[in-house]
């Protein structure tokens, strides 16, 4: 019932001062989260009255992850997306699951790939993206038709209206070479992406 929404592990790890769990989060009360392990050990969890879910049980990394029967997939592949470790301590949902996410949004870890959750048939499916990604904060970004502006504490931003791609794409101010070729930002401008910044 502790701290919903916070960094679980940040406490509840080897190097923390409670007790370690191999994974921990918040969904929602009553919430079905599915973890199996890279040996496919399958390990089930539900939300507790405040959301929170954990195990300390020994668990083999990467793991992939469902809630509610939807998995956590890559937009582009359609592939589940495996999780590894989260600074080598296990797997600390809330480092990019936060409240604000719910209720705010999308102030998730910022190169995060956000269409592996926010599309039809996945775990965000209830809030879908057309485009999304980051940059700089505070940034105007035009993709097809469809406008928005990056986020002042991350730099994320979405939109959700149609777009054709490929399409044209601009970042403050700044005509993109070749337009957007998909709505999925961060999978070349992300964290690890191929394009950099």
């Amino acid at each position: 019932m502790m701290a919903p929404f916070q960094d679980c592990l940040g406490c509840h790890s080897s190097s923390g001062s409670a007790r370690t769990w191999t994974v921990a989060g918040t969904w929602a009360k009553g919430a079905t989260v599915v973890v199996t392990d890279a040996n496919g050990r399958t390990v089930t969890l539900r939300g507790n009255e405040a959301g929170n879910f954990y195990t300390a049980e020994p668990l083999a990394f990467p793991i992939t992850v469902s809630v509610n029967g939807k998995a956590m997939k890559d937009s582009t592949t359609g592939a589940v997306i495996p999780l590894l470790y989260w600074g080598g301590l296990g797997a600390s949902c809330n480092v990019c699951h936060r409240a604000e996410t719910i209720t705010l949004g999308p102030d998730m870890a910022p190169g995060s790939r956000c269409l592996g959750c926010h599309v039809a048939g996945r775990m965000a499916s209830d809030h879908p993206f057309t485009a999304a990604g980051t940059f700089a904060p505070g940034q105007p970004v035009q993709v097809g038709t469809e406008a928005a502006t990056t986020r002042p504490a991350s730099g994320n931003f979405f939109v959700t209206g149609p777009v054709a791609f490929p399409a044209s794409a601009t970042v403050g101010g700044s005509s993109m070479q070749g337009g957007a070729p998909h709505g999925d930002c961060n999978a070349c401008h992300g964290a690890g992406g191929s394009a950099g910044d």
